[in-house]
Formats: structure tokens, C-alpha cells, sequence
């Protein structure tokens, strides 16, 4: 199997049939587990790595595998609690297929930075597909979802919402933004830190001093012992 020319097979299929970005994604991230593979023509993968991957939840998941079962572009057995195998079906010679019969293509949907008034919120994939251009491609999910794995999905969300902000469309850009505001993280938990080793040194600083006034107070009174603190054991 040509990896680049199932992708631009696939890109070419897109074009004659409407799929969600998540269902996109999960195609190119079984390309991407098969290339690590060495193009096996069966190769098992588990759900909770394929749902981890794309920050969905595992029913989810299942509900976009189904769709491309249903289009032709992959074969499924499911292993019972064991990780399931699959089947890519090559699109190097058959790059326009038509869409499934008796299927009503799915309206375009308004972009949005995000989706409030749906059940489910956007996730960072769909969030990228929709803001950043372009087809969410195995490179970019990579990417993303090692972003999601280092610094969690939500940040990473804000990160490219700020991005945007700065007329940047580019996940280079993402990475330095979250980096960056761990770095200041970091710097803020330092500065916390030296603020209390400095009271702690001053707390210790004036006990000190106040043993020292007691002590010698008791030199003059002719008593003997020892001062702990604020009180005085003779």
C-alpha cells in the first residue's frame, strides 16, 4: 500500500462525499497505525487507543467507525473484550467513488468557535477542521493529539482560540502558546515558593531575637535555664 497515494485517493473520494471531521480523523489515524505496522492487510488495534487519540468517548468512536464501514473504506471484526482487527480498503485505483446510496449528504454546518448549544462541545479536531483550513490531515492529527496528551484537551482548545487571536493559523504556533504558559506557570510557583522562604526566614529571624531579649533578662535576674521560644523553662 503507497501511503501518500491512499491519502490523495482519499482527499479525491472527499470530494464526492461529505464526512465529519472526527470520521476523517479516524481514518487517517488508521493509516497511520497500519504504516507503524508495515502494512499488514489485517491489524488489530484496541478502541480505548483510537478513542484516546481523538479525544472522544469510545461510543462516539464506534458511531464514526460504523460510518466508514457503511462508505466502504475500512472492515471491522470485533474480537469480543479483546482489541479488534481492521481492514483499510485500498483507494489508489479507485480515487471517485460515489456516496452510499440512499444516504442524504449531510448539511454544512456553520463554523463556530464553538459549540454551546449542542449536547457535546467541540473537541480540538473539529475545532482545528473548522477554524485552521484545510482537511485534518494524519500529520496534524499527530500533532494534536500529542498536544492533548502533554497538556490536556481544553487547553489546547484555548491555546489555538488564542492563536486565532493573533492572525496565526499554524500548530507550531499552538505548541509555543501552551508552552509558553507553562513556562509562566512555572515561574509563578517559583516566585510563591521564595515568598515563603522568606517569611519563614524573617518567622525564624524574630523568635531568635525575642530568645535572646528573655535570655537576658534572666542573666540579670540572677535565674538559670533554658528560653524555647516565647516562654521560659527554669
Amino acid at each position: 500500500m503507497n501511503y501518500l497515494k491512499e491519502i490523495n485517493g482519499f482527499m479525491r473520494w472527499l470530494e464526492t462525499t461529505e464526512l465529519k471531521p472526527t470520521t476523517q480523523a479516524l481514518w487517517f489515524h488508521l493509516m497511520d497505525i497500519n504504516n507503524n505496522c508495515r502494512w499488514k492487510e489485517w491489524f488489530t488495534v484496541s478502541n480505548s487507543r483510537l478513542y484516546s487519540r481523538l479525544g472522544i468517548s469510545e461510543n462516539t468512536m464506534d458511531k464514526h467507525r460504523d460510518i466508514l464501514m457503511k462508505h466502504g473504506r475500512i472492515e471491522y471484526k470485533p474480537k469480543g473484550k479483546s482489541a479488534g482487527s481492521y481492514r483499510i480498503i485500498s483507494l489508489e485505483n479507485t480515487a471517485s467513488i460515489a456516496p452510499v446510496p440512499d444516504e442524504e449528504p449531510e448539511k454544512p454546518k456553520e463554523e463556530k468557535p464553538t459549540r454551546q448549544g449542542d449536547k457535546q462541545p467541540m473537541n480540538a479536531f473539529e475545532f482545528y477542521e473548522s477554524h485552521f483550513g484545510g482537511t485534518l490531515n494524519s500529520f496534524a492529527s499527530q500533532q494534536i493529539g500529542d498536544l492533548i496528551d502533554d497538556f490536556g484537551e481544553e487547553n489546547v482548545i484555548k491555546a489555538m482560540e488564542v492563536t486565532l487571536k493573533n492572525g496565526v493559523q499554524n500548530i507550531k504556533y499552538v505548541q509555543r502558546v501552551l508552552s509558553n504558559q507553562r513556562a509562566q506557570e512555572g515561574v509563578k510557583k517559583d516566585a510563591e515558593y521564595g515568598r515563603y522562604l522568606k517569611v519563614v526566614g524573617e518567622s525564624k529571624s524574630s523568635t531568635s531575637e525575642e530568645t535572646e531579649r528573655l535570655q537576658e533578662i534572666a542573666r540579670r535576674k540572677g535565674l538559670s535555664g533554658q528560653v524555647r521560644d516565647t516562654h521560659c523553662d527554669f
